[in-house]
């Protein structure tokens, strides 16, 4: 029964782990797969690397629909729900909250009202990761396929 035990707990422990990583890695924006309404984006790679147990750096790289090149890094993201302050823009926060192993809730405010909020889930087998955002009136899914 103890050894049971012990294999179930570092079975449940393993598929935790693999539930974190799940958001880790490069991916692509499928733009056939995705219902982009006010987004001026043409193409998009995001890069997600883990920083620690509860944190991570995401890079982006994307070209708008006018074909100008942009490069993002929003350094380091924590997933305790907290508010921290935008290292670019004055007077915007963002806190990301895990919900559960396969989704996060983003939420941005800007003097303290909420401006925008994304819902991020990754599919059971880790392959597409959705991106439901919500910014005023918009309301479009962003599908990214892992690379």
């Amino acid at each position: 029964m103890r050894i049971a035990f012990n294999v179930l707990a570092a079975l449940s422990f393993s598929m935790t782990l693999m539930a974190a990583e799940s958001f880790y890695g490069t991916w692509k924006l499928n733009m056939a797969k995705s219902k982009l309404q006010c987004s001026d984006i043409a193409s998009e790679t995001m890069k997600i690397t883990e920083t620690g147990p509860n944190s991570y750096h995401n890079v982006i790289d994307l070209v708008s629909k006018s074909g100008q090149a942009r490069h993002q890094d929003s350094g380091n993201r924590f997933l305790d729900g907290k508010e921290y302050p935008s290292p670019t823009q004055a007077g915007v926060t963002q806190s990301i909250q895990r919900i559960n192993a396969s989704t996060h809730k983003i939420t941005t405010k800007k003097d303290g009202k909420v401006v925008v909020e994304i819902t991020s889930t990754v599919s059971p087998d880790g392959k597409v990761q959705t991106n439901h955002r919500v910014e005023g009136t918009c309301d479009e899914t962003m599908v990214f396929e892992k690379q």
